[in-house]
Formats: structure tokens, C-alpha cells, sequence
């Protein structure tokens, strides 16, 4: 890549294939230096060869007998590897397959330090230790990021084309205030800008830059549960706030006791980086735009993980779904019904569970009386028949759901092709557009019929946008935020 091309944020790794060599352990509790490879490639784990005399396990039966099985399997909470090039992995999770003379490595993810040239900063004291590290920082990116920070990086231009503009004067000036930073007792998150200037060059001036989150945390955590409180949920509300699946494109921690930062390789990771730019953030559209809302995006990102562990019904339906790309309209329908009915469900907990209890009296008086007054043989039936919940109609939650919100589209739901077909189907009661859905809800869901994948379609953009509303308002966010949701025609 030419220095014209560098990002920004760059990768201290590229996906490749690296050569290295691994300490496997052996059976006397120590380890072996075994040369091989180390493969890194975007969205993946991590894998690895070894070639050589690797450690085997054997079985003897008798004197001068000796059997040796193959495969032969060895799993470790951490493998630690040198790199040829004098860095360093720490491959998490590791699952090591050997045969005679050779090994197959998978990690669940690799953290790779740069090489020491100077001291021995980024080489890890012990290199074999076998406690797995812990984070105490964690650098990333996601896409949109820029646009969920609501402010671009440069707060002014000057060129002689405009107004006032000095005759072979070209200048920007950087946006100083284009940076937030929210702290928690847990944790501080700063969104800021890296950038990259090319001014030295008397036939180019280039100013770049790239939108870079940064969470410290208070108490150093596994790598496994950094991702799951803070950038994972990040990601998932910045999906939520554009209505796009957002991709969490570079990831480098600190290591506690440890010199150095490590990039991070797995799953999940698209090891592609960029740069800010004005089109990519008007095609985000974000609803959230945290420095001129005043939001704080830590108190929505620690307002979701304590959601997630609660098993809130929205955020754990909603939230699987959110990455799902070329879903189909069947899935996502019953998905975002689900999680509809789930917010209400949980929202009106102490509501029915009021009903319940007033049902379950009059369940037990209704009982005592007819047992008085039929024969057993009709008592019997009446006691298993008899239910013992209060009747409750998804058309209610629906209703409520999707006229709670600062802005109605239940216009636009009933003007649907979908619900026109449902009710025009109905002959015997009028359907309401919430009465509709639950019966496509319904046919759907025990497969008595199937609807034109386009119909249903229609309804999944239109539910979709309630959905992320509803999604936004439990996290906090005024009603300015959530209407940006909406469709504007």
C-alpha cells in the first residue's frame, strides 16, 4: 500500500498467513518450541500449523511394545507463539489436533503484539503462562460510528472559490470539539477522530481521518465479557440507530501487565478499517447523533448490557437478529412480532399480573360452585377445560405498541398489501390492521398458510422502524431521536 492509500487507522497486522513458532505443552509440564504458521483472515478464527517432532502421547502395553493413537488432541485456555518477524500471539481457547509429524491450531481469537526492538516491550514476562489475559482497554472501530458521534472532523474550510476566499489559499480547520468522552464507575468511552496529514508534499495536501472508539475499563475483564458490555453492545445500538447491520472493523487492547497493544483476530472482526467521509455518513442517517443530542453513548451501551442480562425480551430477540443479513421475510417477521409482544409483555408485567391473580379467585369460586352443582362426569370436564389465565389478545399489544411512539405509521401499516389481503379474507368479522397481523402472526407461526414473500416484506420495513423506536425509548433517547427513525414521506 502507498503511503498515499494509509488510513488514518491502520492494522499492525494484515490478514495473512505468518510465519512463527508455537510452545505447545508436553507431558512433563513444560513446553516445546515447534516451528509453523500462524493464518489470519477477516471474520474468521484464527488457525495455525505445526511441522516437526510434536508432543505425542503414548500407551505402552508391555516391554517393547508401544501404541500410539492418532489424532491426538490438546486444548488450552491460552498458546502463546513468536512471530518470525520478533512479535508476539496469544492465541485464546486453543484447540490443538496432531498427527506424526505435523498439528492443525484454532483459536477462538489471537492477539498480536508488534515486534521488540527496543527492550522487551510487547513480549509477554512469562510466556508460557497459562491464565488467559485481561483487558484493561480496548480500542475500536465500528462503522457509523462517525455518524452516531453527530459531528464531522473538520469544522471549517477555505478555498479562494468561496466567499472571502484568499487567491491560492487552500486551509481547513479541525474540529476541536469533535470528540466526546462519558465515564461511568465501571468505565470511560471516548469517541474522537485518528487523523492522518499529507502536507509536506509540494504537489499534494491531504487531511484524513478516521472515527475511533476507546473504552477503559475501571477493573481489567476477559477479552470474552470487554466485548460483551461494551462493544457489542455498541454495535448493536448503532445498527439500531442507522437500521443497517454495522460491522465492527478494527479492534486492538491493552493487556493488563503487559507492555504494548495487541490486534485483535476472530470472529466477528472484518480487519478493514476506513476513513470518514461525507456520503458514508448521510447514507448512515443515524438517528442518534450523541455530541448535538447530548447523549452519553456509554449510559446507552451500559443501559443494553444490563437489558441483556435481565433477558429483556426486546433486546434479546431484537438483538440476535440485528447482524442477520438476507433474512428471510418469513423469519423477520415473527422475529419483530416476538419482540413486540415480549415489550409488552414485560412492560404490563404487574398489569397481568393483577389479572391473574383477580382470574385465579374467580377461577377457584367458579370451580367450588359448579362442583356443587354438576356431576363429577361434568365437573371434570368443566375443571380440565376451564383455563386458568385471564384471556389476552396480541391485538392489544400491537395496538399500543405501534401507537406509542412520536410518530404513527399505522396509516401506512393498514394501507399494506398484507393486511388489505388478511382482511379482505375475513368475511365473517371486520380485522382491525393489529387484528391482521396476528392472524398472519398466527398462520405463519403453526404453518397453516404462507403469504407472497414481497407482502410480507412491506410489513417487515414498516414493523422494523417501530421496533428500533421502541428499542431507542427503553434505552433513554427523547422523542427527537426516535422520530428520526421514522420515514419522513
Amino acid at each position: 500500500m502507498s503511503d498515499k492509500q494509509k488510513l488514518p487507522l491502520s492494522l499492525m497486522y494484515e490478514p495473512d498467513t505468518y510465519l512463527c513458532s508455537w510452545l505447545l505443552p508436553d507431558d512433563t509440564g513444560g513446553h516445546l518450541d515447534i516451528p509453523g504458521d500462524l493464518v489470519l483472515r477477516p471474520l474468521h478464527r484464527p488457525t495455525g500449523q505445526v511441522y516437526g517432532a510434536v508432543p505425542l502421547q503414548h500407551t505402552q502395553h508391555a516391554p517393547g511394545v508401544v501404541e500410539t493413537a492418532f489424532p491426538q488432541y490438546i486444548s488450552v485456555p491460552v498458546l502463546h507463539g513468536r512471530l518470525a518477524n520478533g512479535g508476539s500471539v496469544i492465541l485464546l481457547d486453543t484447540h490443538i489436533q496432531l498427527w506424526e509429524n505435523s498439528g492443525h491450531i484454532t483459536g477462538a481469537a489471537a492477539l498480536l503484539s508488534k515486534p521488540a526492538f527496543f527492550g522487551l516491550a510487547g513480549v509477554p514476562a512469562a510466556p508460557t503462562a497459562a491464565v488467559p489475559p485481561l483487558v484493561i482497554s480496548a480500542t475500536f472501530q465500528i462503522t457509523a460510528l462517525d455518524a452516531a458521534l453527530g459531528v464531522p472532523p473538520i469544522k471549517n474550510v477555505s478555498h479562494p472559490h468561496l466567499p472571502g476566499g484568499e487567491e491560492g489559499r487552500w486551509a481547513a480547520t479541525v474540529n476541536a470539539s469533535a470528540a466526546g468522552t462519558w465515564s461511568t464507575e465501571c468505565a470511560e468511552l471516548t469517541v474522537s477522530y485518528y487523523h492522518r496529514m499529507r502536507a509536506m508534499d509540494p504537489c499534494e495536501f491531504n487531511l484524513a481521518f478516521s472515527p475511533v472508539a476507546t473504552v477503559t475499563l475501571t477493573e481489567a475483564k476477559p477479552l470474552a465479557i470487554a466485548l460483551d458490555q461494551y462493544i457489542e453492545p455498541l454495535r448493536k445500538i448503532l445498527s439500531i440507530a442507522t437500521g443497517k447491520p454495522q460491522d465492527l472493523s478494527y479492534l486492538h487492547v491493552e493487556l493488563e501487565g503487559r507492555e504494548g497493544k495487541y490486534q485483535v483476530i476472530g470472529t466477528g472482526i472484518t480487519q478493514a478499517p476506513f476513513a470518514s467521509s461525507t456520503a458514508a455518513i448521510q447514507a448512515h442517517n443515524s438517528a442518534v447523533r450523541a455530541l448535538p443530542d447530548e447523549l452519553s453513548l456509554l449510559d446507552l451501551v451500559t443501559q443494553w448490557s444490563r437489558y441483556a442480562a435481565a433477558h429483556h425480551p426486546l433486546v434479546e430477540t431484537y438483538g440476535a437478529m440485528l447482524h442477520t443479513r438476507d433474512q428471510h421475510p418469513r423469519s423477520r417477521y415473527l422475529l419483530l412480532i416476538q419482540a413486540l409482544e415480549g415489550l409488552y409483555g414485560y412492560e404490563n408485567k404487574a398489569t397481568t399480573d393483577q389479572r391473574q391473580a383477580k382470574h385465579t379467585a374467580s377461577h377457584e369460586e367458579a370451580l367450588a360452585r359448579a362442583k356443587k352443582d354438576l356431576d363429577a362426569e361434568t365437573f371434570k370436564f368443566v375443571k380440565k377445560h376451564l383455563s386458568k389465565k385471564p384471556s389476552a389478545s396480541l391485538d392489544t399489544a400491537l395496538d399500543a405498541l405501534m401507537t406509542g411512539l412520536p410518530v404513527n405509521i399505522m396509516s401506512l401499516l393498514s394501507a399494506t398489501e398484507l393486511v388489505k389481503e388478511v382482511q379482505a379474507a375475513n368475511t365473517t368479522t371486520s380485522l382491525t390492521t393489529a387484528g391482521a397481523l396476528r392472524e398472519v402472526r398466527n398462520n405463519l407461526a403453526h404453518g397453516n398458510r404462507g403469504y407472497e414473500p414481497h407482502h410480507l416484506q412491506e410489513v417487515v420495513r414498516l414493523l422494523e422502524f417501530i421496533v428500533r423506536g421502541h428499542a431507542l425509548r427503553i434505552l433513554g433517547c427523547s422523542e427527537a431521536v426516535i422520530s428520526r427513525i421514522f420515514p419522513t414521506e
